[in-house]
């Protein structure tokens, strides 16, 4: 994980208390003397229901953000946990989406602080009011968390406080004849006005930002976050409830503020005055938390290099990520001089609900690959479902949400790809979890494996093309080995004659056949002297005007043959490669095919497969290896060369390895043994193995480079066959064209990774 070791970093001082704060600082703030109204209004008094829903919907995110936050408490939030688990890629679209959403958010609560001090002291324009609470708190979040928390504590108390009051004194005066009918618009615009609501419950995400600055992580993040959505929620839902209860829900919409008009019903202008001045405390401890909050996204981000390393920079006196307090509240409050960051807030709730799911997504990921770093103090219940479950209501929020905040998150999210092509790629410091265990596990190869096995089913005949150079005893020494693992397998040899291009193939059938009689017998002794192992063989007598296209044509006449075995003899150069009968057939062939380079094989006793990934050609020859090493009773051996890394993972690189030989080679090899083995070069690392090791057979599947017509199967294949000092198997696995495109575009963003 980046970061683990560094000396730098931001001073633990805040504790339970300021973590509450911060959350129900943002929670309990500008939107429940804004939105609460707004509900009220669409949905009447079952409001209170819609916002009981929004809490449930948030307590298993909250659950989730707790696992990731006492696992890597790092400033940055969810932007740090998306991209440790993730990697660059993902932490691109989320820090931007979260910083730019709070920052928007900040410029409404500013907003609406001038305005309710304009309401109060007349003489002050809203745009002034908003301009000096704006700096006011980018000051003191710029002088240190201490400050700016303690600050943040005396007003969350004080607005507690207020609200507490009002819904004590409100539920003795509650007209529940006013909630009648409780549900007058449906269940339709209950659940509906959850993608609106739901906006002011994302402070709880806030407090996992400055998790790097909280003490006692392991116990006071889990409670502040998952406190803060149980307390937000319960409040929400009484003020909800007794203000439908004081002012009709028709009447609502006639009202410029329902909550200071519900105090004053119940204490008349004393409680009105005392309800402005907690409206004034509401936006206030909003824009405080947001600036807070948001300072550390792009602190995260300037860290791991998704924004430039200035941002990256912790005062030398004040300890705070300043730069980034700058650069948030200046923004911040610009944008209240615009009068637009209401709807910039709206949509900035789709990337939160965005980041939820990829919150939820991430947890997985972490317990999946269990880096030796990640020690949560607290883990979600009810794993894995809980993390599904929330993942996919949060992507269900964003559908109850109008057709412009969706609009706008996906450009915005298009922007931030933009942004990843045209810097992040490039500069990123941190890999994340994900796209090691994607590259190590392949989890879609098993899916792929299961679909296309109905159609491999009858394609059970091994064809050994000879050709002019081709020495068959060792080809035939491994195909009856299949052939022994797998009694539905049977032989063919195909001798392949090649005549000028001037002789007509029927002409050349007729005059020459039986042709190069000398070889054909030596084929059919070689044949017969396997057969007695009891596996039939078929010896077949082709003419071609090619060699290779005399092997494709018996291929494509023969829909059983599901694996070609053919044998490589000199060097793996260009020269002899390019344009070679070989390449040709593993170019064309529809069918797997394994090239031989033999090294004087005999029996078989040691194999060797490095895995270096659990792509389609590794496995199919690592089930090959496994099939031939138990037909001839050999020990197995599956390697996997890894490179030294501070973010190694040796314990999951070790854990798949294992896993991956059990599911393929488990039933088949009598002896199987996995090794991770850490090298600064994966080809020297192969070669010292087989070396050390004393192998007779080295099995490896082809790179992605297979096809490029220099290359046999690809160039650490055609190295480790070139220099290897035992035979080498070579395998490439066929797959239908689209499949194969598919993987080529997949690799090809996956490089951008």
């Amino acid at each position: 994980m980046h970061g683990i070791g560094d000396n730098r970093g931001l001073v633990r001082e805040l504790g339970l208390k300021e973590g509450l704060a911060i959350g129900l600082g943002t929670m309990i703030g500008a939107g429940i003397f804004v939105l609460s109204g707004i509900a009220a209004e669409r949905v009447g008094p079952a409001a209170t229901i819609s916002y009981i829903l929004t809490g449930l919907v948030c307590l298993p995110i909250a659950m989730v953000i707790s696992e990731l936050a006492t696992g890597m408490p790092k400033a940055g939030g969810s932007y740090t946990f998306i991209t440790q688990a993730l990697g660059p890629l993902a932490g691109s679209v989320v820090g931007p989406g979260n910083w730019l959403g709070l920052t928007f958010a900040t410029g409404f609560y500013l907003i609406a602080f001038g305005e309710y001090l304009s309401f109060f002291i007349p003489v002050i324009p809203p745009w002034a009011g908003a301009a000096v609470a704006g700096l006011f708190f980018t000051f003191l979040n710029y002088r240190g968390a201490k400050v700016s928390g303690g600050v943040q504590n005396l007003v969350v108390i004080l607005l507690l406080v207020i609200l507490i009051a009002f819904v004590g004194v409100g539920l003795f005066n509650v007209d529940l004849t006013l909630h009648q009918p409780f549900m007058p618009y449906g269940w339709g615009a209950t659940i509906g006005i959850i993608g609106l609501i739901i906006v002011s419950y994302t402070g709880f995400e806030k407090i996992s930002t400055i998790s790097e600055e909280i003490k006692n992580p392991g116990r006071n993040l889990p409670l502040a976050i998952i406190g803060s959505v149980i307390i937000a929620t319960i409040i929400y839902a009484l003020i909800v409830f007794v203000t439908t209860g004081l002012v009709s829900h028709t009447e609502i919409s006639q009202l410029e503020a329902p909550l200071i008009e519900s105090a004053g019903r119940i204490a008349g202008p004393v409680g009105s005055m005392v309800m402005l001045v907690a409206a004034l405390l509401a936006t206030l401890s909003s824009a405080n938390a947001a600036i807070l909050a948001s300072s550390r996204i792009n602190y995260g981000m300037g860290r791991d290099r998704v924004l430039p390393g200035w941002f990256d920079y912790i005062h030398p006196q004040f300890s705070t990520p300043s730069r980034s307090i700058l650069v948030t509240g200046s923004l911040a409050t610009l944008l209240a001089f615009t009068g637009q960051a209401e709807m910039l807030a709206e949509i900035s709730s789709a990337l939160f609900m965005v980041s939820y799911a990829l919150l939820c997504m991430s947890v997985i990921v972490m317990r999946h690959t269990r880096p030796r770093w990640y020690h949560p103090a607290f883990r979600v219940p009810l794993y894995p479902v809980l993390p599904i479950v929330a993942g996919l209501l949060a992507l269900g929020v964003i559908l109850t949400m109008d057709a412009l905040p969706q609009i706008a998150g996906v450009t915005l999210v298009g922007l931030s790809l933009v942004w990843y092509v045209v810097w992040v790629h490039k500069q990123a410091v941190v890999t994340g979890e994900f796209g090691p265990m994607w590259e190590r596990e392949r989890p879609l190869e098993g899916i792929i494996e299961a679909a296309q096995a109905p159609g491999l089913a009858g394609k059970k005949e091994i064809l050994i093309p000879v050709f002019a150079d081709t020495e068959p005893e060792p080809l035939l020494k491994l195909a009856t080995a299949l052939a022994q693992a797998d009694d539905q397998r049977v032989v063919s040899i195909v001798d392949v004659q090649v005549v000028p291009a001037q002789t007509p193939l029927g002409l050349a059938e007729t005059q020459f056949h039986p042709p190069d009689e000398s070889r054909g017998n030596a084929l059919a002794q070689v044949a017969a002297q396997y057969a007695t192992q009891g596996i039939p063989i078929r010896t077949l007598h082709r003419v071609g005007h090619g060699a290779a296209s005399c092997a494709l044509a018996v291929v494509e006449a023969r829909p059983a043959v599901g694996l070609i075995l053919m044998s490589w003899l000199g060097p793996l150069s260009a020269g002899q490669i390019y344009g070679s009968p070989g390449k040709t057939v593993l170019q064309e062939a529809q069918c797997n095919v394994a090239v031989l380079r033999a090294r004087e094989l005999g029996t078989v006793r040691r194999v060797l497969v490095p895995a270096s990934g659990g792509g389609p050609h590794a496995r199919l020859g690592l089930r090959l290896a496994a099939d031939i090493a138990s037909a001839s009773s050999a020990a197995l051996t599956v390697m996997r060369i890894v490179r030294p890394s501070n973010d190694l993972n040796l314990e999951a690189e070790t854990r798949y390895l294992n896993e991956m030989a059990e599911e393929i080679a488990g039933g088949s090899a009598s002896v199987v043994r996995s090794r991770v083995v850490v090298h600064e070069n994966v080809l020297e690392g192969i070669l010292q193995e087989a070396q050390d090791g004393d192998y007779d057979l080295l099995v490896i599947g082809a790179s992605n480079e297979w096809a490029i017509k220099s290359l046999l199967v690809g160039a650490l294949p055609d190295a480790v066959a070139d220099r290897a000092p035992c035979s080498v198997l070579m395998v490439r696995r066929y797959e239908p064209t689209g499949l194969s495109a598919l993987r080529r575009v997949v690799g090809s963003i996956r490089g951008w990774t």
